[in-house]
């Protein structure tokens, strides 16, 4: 867009599920719009996810306004591609403006709208609705650099396939659902595979029957609100073991010590080929056993006061938990890289966000937009598809579509309140 160009009503800032779902409210709508993205539609998923990822929520969790899942496995768990093709045949169902391959660097207020910077020149709208989603960058910590220079590294997000990986062992750091995925799929290709670990919860695939995303639906898990949150920083909290490859199983680190794969504590330090971790292996593994405990009882207890006829879990929907005897892997305090015969390590220790760019008092103490329900202080400066942004669900393909429709429709009652001051 030239700067000389009309000034739009709205331009959306990402094409992943929050902009394509604000997009398609703003087209019903008839309100004028571009949604820039830097690279492709599902950008996110297409280019950050491995060969073999699979969505970890069930198929019938896709809610996306004009693109709820119709297929026949409701239950069962879309592949990154099959993902990928879904959100492309969404966006051309609705002929989504899209203008990809701008990038954006800066959006500013502009008199009583927006300029937006991008590397294809300056965009100009009343409205701007930021979709850039939470995580934008992986999270390197600085002991990366103390590692040996042969050790080939990569950040969980650039990782495809065990083949792209350098010979030899491959130390995965950070053991959330990501971390625990890439782990399993290096073991099963017949690598050696030293896992770090770090605090995350457990959860069952299925309980007494039923996904464990499912209960949490009916139980009012999903719609959770930041405010009740014991504290802000859970928000970003690892999420939970599990997985959907397969169909669907339940990730443990108890099965992943008992198939060989070696677990270690936080990985603290390294002199040469000597790294160094702290000595809470056990206590992160009771903490993911004890919130498994706590998740299911809260299901059982679900399920009483529902008198629901559910049957008794079942051996593989208890699987998982510690062995009967309690035997726990060794705690290593030091581990000779060389010897262990390390040649790559995969950083899966999280991702971080960076909203610097937006030149509005927005953000909070940490950098975090404040935008309750999706509408910022700063009037028409919008946000969608962030981590509990207004509940649970606001970042997942669950609950996306709910806050793209909030955020439209204020959207739609600034043109309004402003077609009654001009007339």
């Amino acid at each position: 867009m030239a700067a000389d160009e009309p000034r739009l009503e709205a331009v959306v800032i990402g094409a992943g599920q929050g902009g394509l779902a604000v997009s398609w409210f703003l087209t019903r709508l008839g309100i004028g719009h571009a949604v820039l993205e830097r690279s492709a539609v599902a950008a996110s998923w297409r280019e950050r996810r491995w060969d073999s990822f699979c969505t970890v929520t069930p198929n019938w969790s896709i809610a996306l306004p004009g693109a709820e899942y119709a297929g026949g496995d409701p239950d069962g768990f879309l592949s990154r591609d099959e993902l990928v093709g879904h959100f492309e045949r969404w966006a051309e169902s609705f002929d989504a403006p899209l203008r990809c391959g701008v990038e954006v660097r800066a959006v500013r207020p502009d008199g009583d709208g927006f300029a937006v910077e991008t590397g294809a020149g300056v965009w100009r709208a009343e409205n701007v609705v930021v979709a850039t989603g939470t995580y934008q960058a992986p999270h390197i910590p600085p002991v990366a650099e103390r590692l040996p220079g042969r050790v080939k590294q990569t950040a969980a997000d650039g990782y495809k396939r065990p083949g792209m990986l350098a010979p030899g062992g491959v130390m995965v750091v950070g053991a959330g659902q990501t971390g625990c995925q890439i782990a399993e799929e290096l073991h099963e290709a017949g690598r050696d595979v030293w896992l770090c670990v770090g605090r995350a919860g457990r959860l069952p695939r299925r309980w007494r029957g039923r996904d464990c995303i499912a209960w949490q639906r009916d139980m009012g898990y999903l719609d959770r609100t930041p405010a009740m949150l014991e504290s802000p920083r859970l928000r970003f909290r690892a999420d939970p073991h599990l997985t959907g490859r397969d169909g669907g199983r339940t990730l443990s680190l108890h099965d992943f010590h008992r198939r060989g794969i070696r677990l270690l504590g936080r990985l603290v330090g390294c002199d040469g080929e000597r790294a160094r971790f702290d000595g809470g292996l056990h206590d992160e593994m009771r903490f993911a056993d004890g919130f498994c405990e706590r998740i299911t009882a809260e299901f059982d207890r679900h399920i009483r006061e529902q008198g629901i006829d559910a049957p008794p879990p079942t051996a593989e929907e208890l699987a998982g938990g510690p062995p009967g005897d309690g035997a726990m892997p060794e705690v290593l305090r030091e581990l000779d890289l060389a010897g262990a015969s390390i040649a790559s390590a995969v950083w899966a220790a999280g991702y971080r966000y960076d909203f610097s760019w937006i030149e509005a008092p927005v953000l909070d103490e940490a950098g975090y937009p404040v935008a309750p329900g999706g509408v910022s202080a700063w009037p028409g400066l919008y946000f969608t598809g962030l981590n509990w942004m207004t509940s649970r669900k606001s970042g997942i393909l669950w609950g996306v579509g709910d806050d793209a429709r909030s955020v439209a429709r204020h959207l739609a009652g600034r043109r309004r309140q402003s077609t009654i001051r001009s007339a």
